[in-house]
Parts: structure tokens; sequence; C-alpha cells
């Protein structure tokens, strides 16, 4: 059943773990959302968001001022045992599979704001509607909706449930897990000879297999010279890549798998059709953090608010990600430090550097009269 197709009563919006096999696709390949890290193009798209965005600094702000606080617990070790990065991981791990992140809050700071939340995996999550209302259910117990962390990408209206790109695309990625399976099959059970060894000489049963018998060696996956008749010509066969259909359809499936997740494709290894240069190369990098992260940092960002007071917000610093050479970091410093909206501390903690002792003197700015 296809999860998000318009629903009748009682009818369960998400499917419980490996029970539910994933959808058909025409390729004949069943795709799941585990299946599918089995794509190599699946897997570089989701590590280099996941990675990329883990890794970022998230910093907390106050409302009124925008000076910046320190962090509750809840941003520090917000699940037993896992630190922010794993956990902003886990969060982009479900996004970008499921559509939907899960988690059991085990803890508070006060009533309504979570300090421990434990992130699940959403396919022990069940969650069914009926005139009587929505139930949520976690390894086929219910569980009170208040008690369930749920965020969800890709909304749909009147749907309580993120969609899933690996289920609305399973087609595409089923195409790619077929190719690869035909690829290495035809590697493992390859029916054409190495080559062919002839003769003007009639070969005894003692100098040379049986045809037959030697076609059969062949066929066998270990591809030895078949020795077809009289000779001692030998002939090499071999099949050119470029006539093998099955290589340019896994170049096109990497780019679409690309294009799904709005990633440039030579970050995951595919061909894009343009040669790169250091100027283009800047400007992918752009394009990278506009389309690709700055929509899921969005997403993140409005979940974390939820974990600060709130005459707080949280924002993630992205100058790592647009870290420039060092001189043109150090005239972009200065430029902020001249105009005021940059002070010394903070110029510091960008190019991380430790805080100058309090006794300290500021440097004189370049261009300063003495």
């Amino acid at each position: 059943m296809w999860p998000f197709r318009r629903r009748t009563e009682d009818r369960a919006l998400w499917q419980v773990g490996d029970a539910y096999p994933g959808p058909a696709t025409s390729s004949g390949v069943r795709v799941t959302p585990d299946s599918a890290l089995r794509s190599a193009a699946v897997w570089s798209c989701v590590r280099i968001l996941a990675d990329t965005v883990s890794e970022l600094p998230l910093h907390v702000y106050t409302e009124t001022d925008r000076r910046q606080v320190d962090p509750p617990r809840a941003l520090i070790t917000p699940a037993a045992g896992t630190d922010l990065p794993d956990w902003l991981w886990q969060h982009m791990v479900s996004y970008l599979l499921r559509g939907n992140v899960m988690g059991v809050i085990a803890d508070r700071m006060g009533p309504s704001r979570p300090s421990q939340i434990e992130l699940v995996n959403p396919d022990r999550v069940t969650v069914q509607t009926s005139p009587d209302g929505t139930v949520w259910r976690l390894d086929g117990t219910e569980i009170d909706r208040a008690e369930m962390w749920h965020r969800r990408a890709f909304p749909m209206p009147g749907e309580q449930l993120g969609l899933s790109p690996i289920r609305y695309f399973a087609n595409t990625v089923g195409l790619g897990l077929a190719v690869e399976e035909y690829g290495a099959g035809f590697f493992r059970h390859a029916t054409t000879p190495a080559g062919l060894r002839t003769s003007d000489q009639t070969l005894t049963r003692e100098q040379a297999l049986d045809p037959h018998e030697m076609w059969k060696i062949s066929r066998s996956g270990r591809r030895d010279t078949a020795v077809l008749g009289s000779g001692t010509k030998f002939q090499p066969i071999s099949i050119a890549p470029d006539e093998s259909q099955f290589i340019d359809t896994m170049r096109l499936n990497v780019q679409q798998i690309a294009r799904i997740y709005a990633i440039p494709p030579e970050l995951i290894g595919a061909d894009s059709g343009n040669s790169m240069t250091y100027s283009n190369i800047e400007s992918r990098d752009l394009s990278f953090l506009k389309y690709s992260l700055q929509p899921w940092l969005g997403r993140l960002e409005r979940a974390m608010n939820t974990l600060v007071p709130r005459e707080q917000f949280t924002k993630f610093n992205v100058n790592a990600l647009l870290r420039a050479d060092t001189l043109s970091r150090y005239q972009a410093h200065q430029i902020g430090l001249a105009a005021g909206f940059l002070a010394l501390p903070e110029v510091r903690e960008l190019e991380d550097r430790p805080p100058l002792p309090a006794t300290a003197t500021a440097p004189r700015q370049i261009g300063a009269v003495a």
C-alpha cells in the first residue's frame, strides 16, 4: 500500500518495520529506506548532507539583543550517551530516507520544553486515523502523542506525516540497484569465453577437451579459453564498455538521485557536463549552501527552537562552509571590525583562537592612525 495515498477510516498511515516490504518497482526490485542505502549514490547524498549539517556549530541567541548565550542541556546531550552532532546526524538520516523524525521524550525542562529525546527508527511507529481521532503506536503499543517527538520533511496538506523521498522515488532507486545487480551478475556468470584458439591440425581428445565440455567450462564463470577446433592462433574476445548500455544507465541514475536530493552531481562523483574551475567551484559551493543545505538547516533550527526558552532562538554558523583563503578572511574581518558589526572576540572565535586575556590590549586595526 502506498503510504501517503488518500486514506479511509482506520487505515494505517505508516507501516511498521521490515514487515513493510517496500513498493514494487518497474525494475522488479523492492525498495525500502534501508535497502536504498545499498545504492552508492543514495549513500553519498545522505552522507554528505548528514555529515555537513551535523558538524556545523549551532549557537543560541537572545531574541531581544541577539546576544549569544550558553546552550541548554538539551543541546549538549540531547539523548543518553549521544552528543548533539550525532543526534543531528540521526535527524538528517531519518529526514532524508523516511521524511519523518520520531523520538520519545524522556525528560522535560518544565511542562512544555523537552530536555532529553531518545530518537527511534520511524519504521517502529504506526499512525492510524479514525472518526474517533488519531492513534500513535510504538512497536504496536499505543503511546500518548504528547510523549512523542515528531518532525517532518515535505509536509503535505491534510497529512500528519512527511513524504518519504525513497518511497516516492522508489522506481529511480530500484533501477539503480537493479543495474548494479545486473552488472555484478554479468561479470560473475559471463558466457563469453576469454578467447578462441584455432588450429589447422586435428586435435585428439588428449590434446584438447571436447568443445562441448569446454563451452560448459567457459559458461561456469571462470572465463577459461575456449578450444573449439584445430589451430594455435589465439583470438581474445571482449566487450567494449561503451557497448554495455548498463554503464550509461548507471551514470544517468546517479545524476537522477543527485537531483532528488538537490546535490551538485560532482560532489558524489557524477558527471555534470561542465569543466570545473576555481570560479565555478566557488559558485557550486554557494549553490550547495543555498539550495541543498539551507532548507534542512531551517527545518532543524525550527526544531531546535522548541528546546530553548521562548526568549531565545538557535542558528547554525555556516561561515565554516564559506571559508576563503587566509588573506580574504582577514580582509573581511577587518571590514567587519571597522564597520562595527564584528567584535574582536567574535573574530577570534571565527578563527578558532582562544579569547584574549582580560588585561591584553586589543591589536590596532589596519590603517588606524597611531
